[in-house]
């Protein structure tokens, strides 16, 4: 273990933290259907020697190490580090819709057309027959799924948790849902799933204690889904609590949703958390072969694409039909590779020659796959 991750556990529960550290770092992995031998096929500094032990994991994490994962995942580095039990930095959207609308309207404008097909809006409820007319308690947990990498046929999620405390039984928080998600439905034409878990399970997510995968891998095809309570019965045959619907028409047009999805353009910094005074790399150009560079600046270069090289050959050798296009998509959802923050022609520029052929530079062109 480095000096300076050292430096950033002292305390009363630096022991402790020890202990936790490489468990919590592991099973944040695990929770998100990553094996602890994947682990670095999504976070390449870490090798499969280091992970024989919790001893020399430990020796291997850095503080940069522990904030990529925190940002790969969407969570806090407080957590990882042991000295917090909050998995989730605190989000929110009531009286804010834009807040989860801006967020989803952002997964949409960077995900490919398949996208809307993986039900990227789940919200986590206790009991899914939901009842605006009763005053027993009705908690909701809107859940946004953000898909960032793919091991074999499985995609791997950052998820978005909103702890608004949601209550169905308050009208002002259910004319809002019902708001939100016509306006998700009806741009996407895709369900909102109700997914339901036991009470205490419920209350832990909330509480920013339990990471959601366990309780969003169930049937997505339920009935009812959340839209069906905003849809006039042309629009669902088992549309529910019509007699609400003049009032979620007049919040959309009071909050200007209508249309939402094709206005708005959303920003990449609603996708995560940045860690504490993380900086986006400059990008760097491919530079002349006749001046090539050295000192301080090629070892930066070279430590700033070597991880993504690796990472574009190892996903050609997996699919040699893959375009560079596709590969650069697939890069730019892996945030722990610094340069996938950088443009798509920086990437290319640095990974076209070990495509397959090198005959994809042309975007739309696919390899033949060998017999």
């Amino acid at each position: 273990m480095s000096l300076q991750l050292l430096k950033r556990l002292g305390g009363s529960n630096k022991i402790q933290s020890l202990d936790v550290l490489p468990q919590r770092f592991c099973q944040i992995f695990q929770v998100h259907g990553v094996e602890r031998s994947q682990i670095p096929r999504l976070m390449p500094q870490i090798t499969l020697g280091d992970l024989k032990s919790n001893e020399t994991l430990l020796a291997a994490l850095t503080p940069e190490i522990l904030d990529q994962t925190a940002r790969l995942f969407g969570i806090r580095s407080e957590w990882l580090e042991g000295v917090d039990d909050d998995i989730y930095a605190y989000r929110h959207c009531y009286k804010d819709p834009e807040l989860l609308l801006d967020l989803l309207a952002t997964l949409r404008n960077q995900a490919d057309s398949d996208w809307p097909h993986h039900f990227p809006m789940r919200v986590l409820v206790s009991n899914k027959h939901l009842d605006s007319k009763t005053d027993r308690e009705q908690l909701l947990v809107p859940v946004v799924l953000e898909k960032i990498a793919e091991l074999g046929d499985e995609p791997i999620y950052r998820y978005y948790i909103f702890n608004d405390s949601f209550r169905w039984e308050y009208e002002p928080a259910r004319i809002q849902l019902k708001a939100m998600v016509r306006t998700f439905y009806k741009a996407l034409r895709t369900p909102v799933p109700l997914m339901v878990i036991k009470s205490a399970d419920l209350q832990s997510v909330l509480d920013r204690k339990k990471i959601s995968r366990e309780f969003l891998d169930g049937c997505l095809v339920t009935t009812p889904s959340l839209e069906d309570f905003s849809l006039t019965s042309q629009e669902s045959v088992v549309a529910a609590e019509l007699d609400e619907l003049p009032k979620v028409l007049k919040y959309i047009e009071d909050h200007k949703l209508e249309g939402y999805f094709t206005n708005a353009r959303g920003s990449a910094s609603l996708l995560q958390d940045a860690p504490p005074e993380a900086q986006q790399p400059a990008e760097v150009s491919t530079p002349a072969a006749s001046e090539p560079k050295t000192g301080k600046r090629a070892n930066n270069a070279q430590q700033l694409w070597e991880p993504v090289k690796a990472v574009a050959s190892a996903l050609w050798a997996e699919d040699a039909s893959l375009t560079i296009a596709e590969v650069i998509s697939r890069i730019k959802q892996m945030p722990h590779l610094k340069a996938a923050a950088l443009s798509d022609s920086a990437i290319r520029k640095n990974i076209a020659d070990l495509a397959p052929g090198k005959d994809s530079a042309k975007p739309g062109r696919r390899h033949k796959k060998s017999p």
